[in-house]
């Protein structure tokens, strides 16, 4: 046994490890989908993360962590697997299964996931007026909701969903998670939110299953042990700007940097109270935000985990900034998007063309189907992305305005339609191709 790790510490872990198993067993058969070729690179990538961040020995961690990256990308084969088995005495298949019992990664696939076809979801969001009636027909109807903010969408949704799906003899799962935590703010914003949070969570019926996840990045939504594999809907309300509103891979940092500074003001990072926060001048005064606030993962970012967690993914109260900087992640020309440019009414005529036009003819409640989308758009998240795989979206429908009859929204939606001032936004509705 290599001498760097204490053989007490791995006597206990091992036992630990039993302990976990023994006590587990649908998670254990639950564990076999999870080293499946398909999803085993996702898993262990998924396993290395939640590891991290776990309160395991330090030398134990460090080894399986040691052992274990080289599968994110290569899968069980890459694995070290004689390093492996001196911490856990396994083979790398039993390992990672127990790994991902006792890390909770297996209870995620005791979650039902819909089995209906992405084109019978295609089928489905183009004959209606409503997307969110796909809840209705689906085998699963399961929701995820990133960035939810006061839980205003949450309460509209149980409201206009449960009672029809209860009397069908279904359940309804709603997940959501936000970066803010409820519980910490004092403002009335926050204290709705609250209220709602309660009374979700105290909902008599049983057919909801509700789960709401604080202080959570949904881009490290893997680290969350109970959340669905796939959601049959995945939804996400009024993507913030600046974070998705500029795409890293044709803009580049001294650019966006630049233009935060043009938009939003001096900005710097500073430490207070342990830990670090956002300042931005205004006026003669410095304002706090949480550090990450001027974080830009760009709207490729957005795609590519809303294709992942969703058969159908929802995008609703889009400003328009951030709705022209989706929109050209989504066509086929590669002149939609053009290096270090800012898109801006004057100039996104020229790069758009022809769907400009008739986007610009749209009223508020109209909407028109991309008659070409495109098929090639980089993975830029997890393994995938260092793996260069590509993926497109089979359906994208565009229509214009922020409420509409009989659909739940965010409370950011209500706003919109009292900003008289500013351009009516944009909601889309999305299905992968896989």
């Amino acid at each position: 046994m290599n001498q760097l790790v204490d053989p007490i510490a791995v006597t206990q872990f091992r036992k630990q490890l039993r302990k976990a198993v023994a006590g587990a067993k649908e998670d254990w058969s639950a564990s076999r989908r999870l080293v499946s070729p398909d999803l085993v690179c996702e898993t262990i990538q998924r396993l290395t993360a939640a590891l991290a961040g776990s309160n395991l020995d330090p030398s134990i961690r460090k080894a399986l962590l040691e052992a274990l990256l080289p599968g994110k990308s290569a899968g069980l084969q890459g694995i070290a697997g004689e390093r492996l088995r001196e911490i856990t005495g396994l083979n790398p298949t039993k390992s990672v299964r127990n790994l991902c019992v006792l890390m909770g990664l297996a209870q995620s696939m005791r979650m039902p996931v819909a089995g209906i076809s992405q084109q019978e979801v295609e089928e489905a969001a183009s004959s209606t007026g409503n997307p969110f009636d796909l809840l209705l027909t689906a085998d699963v109807a399961s929701v995820m909701d990133f960035g939810a903010g006061d839980l205003t969408f949450e309460e509209q949704l149980v409201a206009g969903y449960l009672p029809r799906l209860e009397a069908a003899g279904k359940e309804l799962t709603l997940h959501c998670l936000d970066r803010l935590d409820l519980a910490d703010e004092a403002s009335s914003l926050v204290q709705a939110g609250r209220e709602r949070l309660q009374n979700l969570r105290q909902h008599p019926s049983s057919r909801l299953q509700f789960r709401f996840f604080s202080r959570q990045d949904m881009f490290a939504v893997q680290k969350v042990a109970t959340v669905c594999p796939r959601y049959t809907i995945a939804v996400c309300h009024s993507p913030a700007s600046p974070t998705f509103a500029y795409e890293p891979s044709r803009l580049s940092k001294e650019a966006i940097d630049r233009r935060l500074r043009e938009t939003k003001g001096e900005f710097r990072r500073v430490p207070l109270g342990g830990r670090t926060v956002l300042e931005v001048r205004h006026g003669g005064e410095w304002l706090t935000f949480p550090d990450w606030k001027f974080d830009v993962y760009g709207p490729l970012a957005l795609l590519d985990l809303l294709s992942r967690s969703g058969k159908l993914c929802i995008l609703g109260a889009v400003d328009t900034e951030v709705f022209w900087e989706i929109l050209s992640q989504l066509l086929p020309e590669e002149s939609a998007r053009p290096r270090e440019v800012f898109y801006a009414e004057e100039n996104v005529r020229k790069y758009f063309g022809v769907i400009y036009e008739t986007l610009e003819r749209l009223a508020v409640g109209e909407r028109t189907v991309l008659k070409e989308v495109r098929c090639d758009i980089p993975r830029v998240l997890g393994v995938e992305a260092e793996q260069g795989q590509r993926y497109g979206f089979r359906y994208v429908e565009v229509r214009r305005g922020a409420l509409f009859p009989g659909m739940p929204t965010g409370r950011t939606a209500y706003v919109f339609e009292h900003m008289t001032r500013e351009a009516a936004p944009w909601f889309l509705t999305l299905v992968p191709s896989v």
